[in-house]
């Protein structure tokens, strides 16, 4: 079975999903289906009780759909932060953005402590021209606050038709309030650029979608095409890459590798545990690879730097990345709606839980962008999200929710640079090629002589 997942939050750009049968007639397997009723039917007069007091004396008139979604909202956000209802128009944009088409910033965000996180821009799109960066705070849309409502609420008010206007208010660190007016765009996906960077071919893989495969299958054939047998190796940059499609991300995984496990997915129980495993044919025969990943690295992007890193095919180079290790499930509802729900966590091929952890660089390198390091040490990770899985409550009978520190202080620092690193316009990028340029001579070297 292949899935597919969603990224670590509500977003307005892609998903990493799976989309499970409507749940209609369902059959009940409980071991206690009177003691389930008799909860459902409590629950049932319960609300009923609790709406017809807001119904009757709250201070503004609002209807029982309004109630009845924000009591869905409220229930499966108290879960973790990737669980959300989806009202019949969101299930359908759901659908529309793993095509690689949606309208609205081009940003992925969070909720923390009740304003909107911002955990990475798309490329290209209003939200990266506008200069927004990972870990800014929103809060406020049209200079309406947006502490109190709801991330569903809040994602639908930046949402909008292509060519309007809207005005957020940042929050970045200790700066200023202030305000950024963007327009909102139809965003089209290019999942994939490529470029030759002196004999070694790099990819930009900006998202995982249903065209990434065959965008990357391009780029190492034009690499043959351009340089044949002086091509030195391949650097895959995946860095504030939120996720995308499982499938897609496993098949690009797959290209590299000749065998071993991709990824494993775990679930309650033993029956839903999946192991997705590598086809034999290494599309670059063994030339050297590097990932070049980042804090904003999340989800498929942590299973592709976690499956060439564990099966050694490639480098992992950079900071730490994001640590988004759950899967979640799409449940369609009968009326059209649907449930987003996490049901798994996945794994690396060594048996690494990303979830919280994220991958470690197997060499670390800051990154350095004009003419600053930027620290990524206190850049939001999963782990900071105070109800996210625990990947050790797979070995318990229920999950658990682990309360975590609040960060003392907000996205990255800049730090002075070197003379040597102003010079620089992508320090990561650079120190990748230098590292995949070496590798390739050593091989020539230690290759022996015919």
């Amino acid at each position: 079975m292949r899935y597919v997942n969603y990224s670590r939050s509500f977003l307005l750009m892609m998903a990493f999903i799976v989309f499970i049968p409507s749940c209609a007639g369902r059959e009940d397997k409980s071991d206690s289906p009177k003691k389930n009723e008799l909860t459902l039917q409590q629950a049932a007069v319960f609300y009923a009780n609790v709406a017809s007091h807001v119904m009757d004396y709250y201070v503004e008139e609002t209807t029982h759909e309004a109630l009845l979604e924000g009591a869905l909202n409220g229930m499966l956000g108290s879960l973790d932060p990737h669980s959300h209802y989806l009202t019949l128009a969101q299930y359908k944009d759901l659908k529309n953005q793993t095509r690689g088409k949606f309208g609205g910033l081009g940003l992925e965000v969070t909720m923390v402590d009740g304003l909107i996180k911002v955990v990475s821009p798309l490329d290209d799109t209003p939200a990266a021209k506008a200069g927004i960066k990972p870990g800014d705070l929103i809060v406020r849309i049209n200079e309406q606050p947006v502490y109190g409502l709801t991330l569903t609420q809040a994602v639908d008010q930046l949402k909008g038709e292509p060519n309007t206007d809207i005005e957020i208010t940042i929050r970045r660190g200790d700066e200023v309030d202030f305000p950024l007016k963007l327009i909102r765009a139809d965003i089209k996906i290019d999942p994939v650029k490529f470029k030759i960077e002196e004999n070694v071919g790099y990819i930009r893989i900006r998202t995982f979608n249903e065209a990434t495969l065959n965008r990357v299958k391009e780029a190492v054939n034009h690499f043959k095409k351009e340089l044949g047998a002086k091509l030195q190796g391949l650097i895959l940059d995946v860095r504030n890459n939120a996720g995308g499609l499982l499938d897609s991300c496993v098949d690009v995984s797959d290209l590299f590798l000749e065998n071993g496990v991709i990824v494993s997915i775990k679930g309650r129980g033993e029956d839903k545990n999946h192991y997705l495993k590598a086809t034999s044919g290494d599309i670059l025969r063994g030339l050297p690879i590097a990932i070049l990943v980042n804090g904003g690295s999340a989800s498929a992007s942590e299973i592709l730097a976690g499956a060439l890193q564990d099966n050694g095919r490639g480098l992992v180079i950079g900071t730490r990345t994001f640590g988004k290790g759950s899967v979640q499930s799409v449940i369609p509802l009968t009326d059209g709606s649907a449930i987003k729900l996490t049901t798994a966590l996945y794994y690396t091929p060594s048996g690494r839980s990303i979830q919280k952890s994220g991958i470690d660089p197997d060499i670390i390198i800051e990154q350095a962008i004009d003419l600053k390091v930027l620290d990524e040490s206190k850049r939001l990770h999963e782990s900071n999200f105070a109800s996210a899985v625990n990947p050790d409550t797979l070995q318990k009978s229920s999950l658990t929710l682990q309360t975590q520190k609040k960060l003392e202080e907000e996205g990255p620092k800049e730090v002075s640079a070197t003379k040597e690193e102003k010079k620089l316009t992508d320090y990561q990028l650079e120190q990748a090629l230098h590292i995949v340029r070496g590798i390739s001579l050593y091989k020539k070297i230690k290759a022996p002589v015919k």
